[in-house]
């Protein structure tokens, strides 16, 4: 019996031709859907691995808005739009690959499959893991295979990254310090910490610490803050750098839990019945949610925060600083103000172009237990002097009247996206002013065929799937930066309301991994 995702049916023999009216590609092999149980395991014969590949080969090289009918399968009874080979195309590999060959394989090592196989089918179509071929870059474009693409991928949300005011920081530092001052921040490090940390704290108040990614700054803080006695609820759709100290959390004995996504009454009804039983409840979210570009609801969060004494909110604010609130303090600083039981973290790699991030702490005695105890502070690597260099010069922009201007002009993109997804209907996941957009089509290979043709009309987008997000949520994110110029708002979102209805298929959440 086979097990996968949707209608469950196996499909005959089938053959397969490519007619492209130009290009000589002459494409023709047959193989039996019932044997693609995985193409990338050995039991696979030969033949059916090459015919598998061979006809996913023709669709990566020659599929175009222009050839719609591009396939001509024998062996269906009639001849099939490409986007419905690709619909057949996912339903079949999801039905068979999953397959197991011996009972004794795990639910993880069966999972761990599904990730692959989600990888390997955007490796194939030749959407991720990419190397930018530019002997420099100006921040509207990438040029990959050697196609020049404008960037609907960046997080630069500000244009900043390749800023010369910024390129002078860094340089300055190098120069001033060498490319690597190699010591650990518990020792000695550069003093451009101490300028970075001063200009922080002008912006988000309370007190600031620079780990060296929010990932280290997550692992930094809450090991030492939550003990075994605590109670730890995770939003089901925050960062999975956050979810992985949540597995940190667990090994160090407190309960971690996950909680509906933004489900404020089920959060309250978990509070009402538990949080007595715990020292402390700890609410862990985003700001800004990476994926759909959707917020979390702070204001109802911290509502809960004040009425239960021993909630804490832990916010993970990485797509939300810079480019939102009064000097780039992010989104949810710019909801409430910072509060006695609330900690927030912010990325200076995406909006604000430099690297590193910030953790924003309500007093120094918080900041003083995890410095002394937050063993990425103590056993990690610092910050190189180039980004703290290039940290320094955004934060000087933040802190100067431009800013305000390039918000202004980033709200403005947000903005026309926002009216061209609801004037067209485009299955969106959120519709929120923020720089990030999702469009779901729902099935791993129409989101491949997709970015496929974006890219070949000029375009570089995210193709996302499981487990970046939920299962049958496949599609591809995008994103707003002040690179992008009005014709290039226009002209994609033209080829989104081309491509996207003919590719989107029922959501079907079916997943049986036995």
């Amino acid at each position: 019996m086979s097990a996968g995702i949707g209608v469950r049916r196996r499909l005959p023999v089938v053959s397969y031709r490519c007619d492209l009216v130009s290009g000589h590609c002459n494409a023709e092999a047959s193989f039996c859907w019932s044997e693609i149980v995985d193409v990338a395991s050995p039991v696979v014969d030969t033949d059916v691995k090459q015919s598998y590949h061979s006809f996913v080969r023709c669709i990566r090289a020659h599929h175009r808005a222009d050839h719609p009918r591009m396939i001509d399968f024998v062996g269906l009874g009639s001849r099939v739009e490409s986007n419905d080979v690709l619909r057949l195309t996912t339903m079949a590999n999801d039905t068979e690959r999953h397959e197991s060959t011996t009972s004794t394989v795990s639910d993880r090592d069966r999972s761990l499959k599904l990730v692959r196989s989600q990888m390997d089918l955007a490796i194939e179509f030749g959407l991720i893991r990419l190397r930018v071929e530019d002997q420099s870059l100006t921040g509207e474009s990438i040029t990959v295979n050697g196609q020049e693409l404008i960037n609907f991928g960046s997080c630069a949300y500000l244009g900043l990254n390749v800023d010369d005011r910024l390129k002078t920081g860094a340089i300055d530092a190098i120069n001033q310090y060498g490319p690597v001052f190699s010591s650990s921040t518990a020792y000695t490090s550069v003093d451009l910490y101490s300028t970075l940390e001063h200009k922080l704290s002008q912006i988000f108040g309370g007190t600031v610490l620079v780990p060296t990614t929010t990932t280290l700054g997550h692992l930094s803080v809450l090991p030492v803050l939550v003990k075994p006695r605590d109670l730890v609820l995770l939003d089901h759709q925050v960062h999975a750098s956050v979810q992985l100290t949540g597995n940190t959390l667990r090994g160090l004995g407190a309960q971690v839990e996950t909680v509906p996504h933004n489900d404020m009454d089920t959060l309250r009804s978990v509070l009402d019945e538990r949080s007595g039983d715990y020292d402390k409840v700890w609410y862990l979210a985003d700001g800004i949610y990476s994926m759909f570009g959707d917020t979390a609801p702070v204001t109802e969060i911290m509502d809960l925060v004040d009425r239960f004494e021993n909630l804490r909110a832990y916010f993970d604010d990485a797509h939300g600083v810079g480019w939102m609130g009064e000097r780039g303090k992010g989104y949810v600083l710019s909801q409430v103000p910072l509060h006695d039981r609330m900690i927030v973290i912010g990325s200076l790699a995406k909006s604000w172009g430099a690297g590193g991030s910030v953790l924003v702490l309500p007093d120094g005695d918080i900041a003083e237990q995890v410095l002394l105890a937050g063993a990425t502070f103590t056993f990690s690597g610092p910050l190189h002097p180039a980004e703290l260099g290039a940290a320094v010069a955004a934060a000087e922009i933040h802190l100067s009247p431009e800013l305000v201007t390039r918000q202004q002009e980033l709200m403005k993109r947000i903005d026309y996206v926002r009216d061209r997804l609801v004037a067209a209907q485009l299955p969106a996941m959120s519709l929120e002013r923020t720089p990030i957009w999702y469009v779901r089509v729902g099935a791993p290979a129409n989101a491949g065929v997709l970015a496929r043709q974006l890219i070949n009309d000029g375009f570089y987008p995210n193709v996302s799937g499981f487990p970046a997000v939920p299962w049958g949520m496949d599609g591809i994110r995008f994103t707003n930066t002040l690179y992008h110029s009005e014709e290039h708002l226009e002209r994609f979102m033209d080829a989104l309301e081309k491509y996207v209805p003919g590719l989107v298929v029922p959501l079907d959440s079916t997943v049986d991994l036995r």
